[in-house]
């Protein structure tokens, strides 16, 4: 005997199964998840003990992998109901891959920005003056900054373009005014 739902034939004894492994999945996912959380817990608090190991580290991993195995158990009850996952999976990996590169690429671009806000605010170096940069040691003479980048140009006269954030990462000797002015007099003859 067969059920008829807005057009669709439903097996009773199909739906009545689905229906049980569903049940059985999830909560044995649960009771499983359960579990994990105790011993996570409990093996941070002995790590804690031996090792200087911040809380923190624990709670994330427990999170990150907690958040992994449930979105495992919904997978495979979509499976035991017959949905094809492939798409979806696909879908999610390619979406999470686009966030992840996006993020970093606007993480850069916001980094730089900021950074050149802080240069105009504090100027730790200004238009024509020279200074070098550590460990790389980059040397020149500032020609040009934008939102992004700012330009170096090097005793031999090529440019050097250095990202902003690098200044709030790395060490940068200024010249004083009167060695700047040395060094001009050497560049101009």
């Amino acid at each position: 005997m067969s059920i008829v739902f807005h057009g669709l034939t439903i097996d009773p004894e199909w739906l009545l199964h689905r229906l049980t492994y569903t049940v059985l999945i999830v909560v044995g996912g649960y009771l499983v998840l359960r579990w994990y959380g105790h011993v996570t817990r409990r093996l941070m608090e002995y790590l804690g003990k031996r090792r200087a190991l911040a809380r923190g580290y624990g709670v994330v991993l427990q999170r990150m992998t907690t958040w992994f195995l449930w979105l495992l158990i919904w997978v495979v009850v979509l499976r035991v109901w017959g949905v094809d996952v492939t798409a979806i999976w696909t879908t999610f990996v390619s979406l999470l891959a686009v966030i992840g590169v996006g993020m970093l690429a606007v993480w850069a671009m916001v980094s730089n920005i900021t950074a050149r806000f802080f240069i105009w605010f504090w100027q730790p170096l200004q238009l024509g003056q020279r200074i070098e940069i550590f460990p790389e040691s980059l040397s020149g003479e500032v020609v040009a900054e934008n939102l992004m980048f700012t330009e170096l140009r090097q005793e031999d006269g090529t440019i050097v373009v250095i990202p902003n954030n690098l200044f709030f990462q790395r060490i940068i000797r200024r010249l004083p005014e009167a060695e700047k002015t040395i060094m001009q007099g050497k560049t101009t003859l």
